[in-house]
């Protein structure tokens, strides 16, 4: 018995399942990996001219090395190809035709991602390298064609809803977890805390489902793998933030959160592979929903940034920068929770346990004024983003109230 067979024994799990050591190693892989690589682009971003300089959008204050997504790519990668030479359960499923599609997809992503924070490119190209990602994947006949209904029989989508349906769930949850990266270390907390959900989530079906356990390596594999990356780019990417995600890294991340819950919809649990990331994601998506009708409503570009965005309204009320992130936090983690309690229960009782923290959500955001849909409309003589930017941060930075 040579080395490499060695290890694999080591690291399989009963019956040809994959163990909870892999999982480990994966996560502690990534963690490592991560941390290294990014002590080398906070050194390597401004020779490539990848920086987040102040400016009437941005919050913070000073020039901001980005690209700290190829970091984690690296690292996942990496964490993800020694999972699959440890564990032939793991290396059948990435060499699958459906992962290599996503991991087409998410290198036009890293790639798309990359030009713009070296270069700047304008939301219609971007846009269009997202459809274009989504559509390598659906080419290999990852669609979302069904939605479970709990209360009735299973709704079948016409092919071209189907196809539809799947680039938008692609584009838009990608696009969710990007419009979040606002604040320092917001998207890495909110993917941390998502991969996290997915992980358990993934686990659990594993259990509970032996009879499907393959349909669900990729999404176990991939989100721990995401988590120990998330975990160890989150100490330098907190308030005051050393390094940016930047776009390289946000659109990497939501893309592959989007392609996971679509690969595990390929089977029956379709309702639960969607309701998890949907619930546990609650946030961004919000968020983004709001964007679009605000900006929309005020006859603007939908892509087009602005300074009303969640954290923004939050910041406004008096929070400090870390203060609105951790708030920001316990929401997205109630979230998560509630996600998981629905996921494992799949009763009455979890249906109002998510009734209750979707309540309790909604007030809070009530509070700062995030669902004031009287603001949408009347932008006559209103100040301009840049205009109330400038007056809100005052000649010493952001105004604190």
């Amino acid at each position: 018995m040579n080395q490499l067979q060695r290890l694999q024994q080591l690291f399989s799990g009963r019956q040809g399942e994959i163990s909870y050591t892999l999982y480990a190693l994966v996560f502690v892989v990534a963690l490592l990996l991560t941390y290294g690589l990014t002590l080398v682009l906070i050194r390597l971003a401004p020779r490539l001219g990848a920086m987040a300089r102040p400016s009437a959008r941005h919050i913070h204050q000073r020039a901001v090395p980005k690209l700290g997504g190829v970091a984690m790519f690296i690292a996942v990668a990496v964490a993800l190809g020694l999972a699959a030479l440890l564990s032939p359960i793991v290396a059948r499923d990435l060499l699958s035709a459906k992962s290599v599609a996503i991991f087409t997809g998410l290198l036009v992503m890293l790639g798309l991602g990359v030009y713009d924070d070296v270069r700047h490119a304008s939301w219609l190209p971007k846009f269009a390298f997202q459809i274009v990602a989504a559509c390598i994947v659906i080419h290999e006949d990852l669609v979302i064609s069904k939605i479970t209904n709990p209360f009735g029989p299973t709704l079948e989508l016409p092919m071209i809803v189907a196809l539809l349906f799947t680039i938008v769930w692609l584009v838009g949850i990608t696009n969710a977890v990007n419009l979040s990266d606002g604040l320092d270390g917001l998207a890495t907390g909110i993917v941390l805390i998502v991969c996290g959900v997915t992980f358990a989530n993934s686990l659990q079906l594993m259990q509970t489902r032996p009879e499907q356990y393959t349909f669900f390596v990729f999404s176990a594999i991939t989100s721990v793998a995401a988590l120990g990356a998330a975990v160890a780019f989150l100490r330098f990417n907190f308030y005051p933030a050393r390094i940016f995600l930047g776009d390289a890294g946000s659109l990497f991340l939501g893309f592959l959160i989007a392609c996971t819950a679509v690969r595990s919809a390929q089977i029956s649990t379709t309702t639960v592979a969607l309701i998890v990331p949907v619930i546990a994601l609650g946030l961004p998506i919000l968020d983004t929903v709001l964007a679009f009708l605000r900006r929309t409503a005020r006859r603007r570009n939908p892509f087009q940034a602005d300074l009303e965005h969640i954290h923004h309204k939050m910041m406004e009320s008096g929070l400090s920068h870390p203060e609105t992130v951790l708030v920001l936090y316990g929401f997205c983690l109630l979230l998560g929770v509630a996600a998981l309690v629905l996921a494992l229960k799949k009763n009455q009782y979890a249906g109002i346990v998510l009734f209750v923290l979707t309540i309790i959500t909604l007030a809070g955001f009530k509070k700062f004024g995030v669902l004031d849909v009287t603001r949408l409309w009347g932008t006559r003589g209103r100040p301009t983003d840049a205009a109330r930017d400038q007056k809100s941060r005052g000649p010493h930075g952001p105004r604190r109230s």
